[in-house]
């Protein structure tokens, strides 16, 4: 019985290591300065399956950008789960025109190796196209 006990112990607390270690991972992406100077930006991320990886890109729908479809290579091994706008993190009132963030929540599914891809641009027809381009290549263990 104290085998047990300490077996369950032992694989929860190595369950709550790794969740945390993955939970806390430096998110991808990129801020407004880093494309400011470098319009188009490529990383390269590995996560394992079943764990989360967050993208952080910098946003300004006011201006009338957005990030278009994210386009991933093998949707058997990376899937999207996610996608939200945030506000300005400085800012404790808002700011008209401020940029803010656009999260993207990916989820390793299967063990591969794929690419997304995502442009920034105006989406209607005669609109400013990949005026930012955005690349990760990931690697699911």
């Amino acid at each position: 019985m104290a085998v047990r006990s300490l077996l369950s112990t032992l694989v929860c607390a190595s369950t709550v290591v790794a969740c945390s270690a993955t939970a806390g991972a430096e998110p991808a992406g990129a801020t407004c300065e880093q494309f400011q100077s470098t319009p188009s930006i490529q990383q390269a991320r590995a996560t394992a399956a079943g764990a989360d990886l967050t993208i952080v890109l910098c946003s300004n729908p006011s201006t009338g950008y957005s990030w278009g479809e994210p386009q991933i290579g093998d949707a058997s091994v990376l899937k999207l789960v996610d996608r939200t706008v945030r506000a300005p993190a400085e800012a404790s009132l808002p700011i008209v025109g401020a940029a803010g963030a656009e999260v993207l929540t990916l989820r390793g599914e299967t063990a591969g190796t794929t690419t997304l891809s995502i442009g920034y641009g105006q989406p209607w027809a005669g609109g400013a196209q990949g005026e930012w381009t955005y690349r990760l290549d990931v690697t699911v263990r």
